[in-house]
């Protein structure tokens, strides 16, 4: 079946995602098994022999912060959540399901006021270029979910006499 460039675009991003997320949960095990709070004093220490800037500071800190037993607990969890949704919406997407537009307008949906609060927040390009990109995906599938119902309601209505 060939898929329009819009939708194979979705559907490498989905899988692509999943797959950094589920490399993100390794990591996070990774660092749960090998001691989080001495990896993260480490990383930080390592981070702050290196660089002598305002920022090094804070990401160490930061490091040390996110780096407790708790955090990569919570971290692995969502990471591993997220990458299991992701996969499941890029492979229904490729499959052709008919529900699969629906699954990915509303995941991703629920998600954007978070995204915007985030950047209300925290501004970020980073985060401003996620809720564009997120942003799209929800409006190309909407759109595209929502001409198909219309074909296929007009093709039933036309066939009944």
């Amino acid at each position: 079946m060939k898929q329009k460039v819009g939708l194979e675009a979705i559907i490498l991003y989905k899988l692509f995602k999943a797959v950094a997320e589920a490399v993100a949960g390794v990591g996070a095990l990774a660092a749960l098994f090998f001691g989080a709070e001495a990896l993260s004093a480490t990383l930080a220490q390592i981070l702050l022999d290196h660089a002598a800037h305002d920022w090094a500071m804070q990401v160490a800190r930061l490091i040390e912060f996110a780096g407790t037993t708790r955090h990569l607990v919570i971290v692995s969890v969502a990471a591993f959540a997220d990458a299991i949704l992701s996969a499941i919406e890029g492979f229904a997407l490729r499959a052709g399901r008919w529900w699969a537009p629906w699954l990915v307008v509303v995941a991703t949906s629920t998600l954007l006021p978070w995204e915007v609060a985030e950047i209300v927040h925290h501004p970020r390009w980073t985060r401003v270029i996620i809720l564009f990109v997120n942003l799209a995906v929800v409006a190309y599938l909407l759109v595209g979910a929502i001409r198909e119902h219309r074909e296929k309601k007009a093709h039933a209505e036309a066939a009944v006499p």
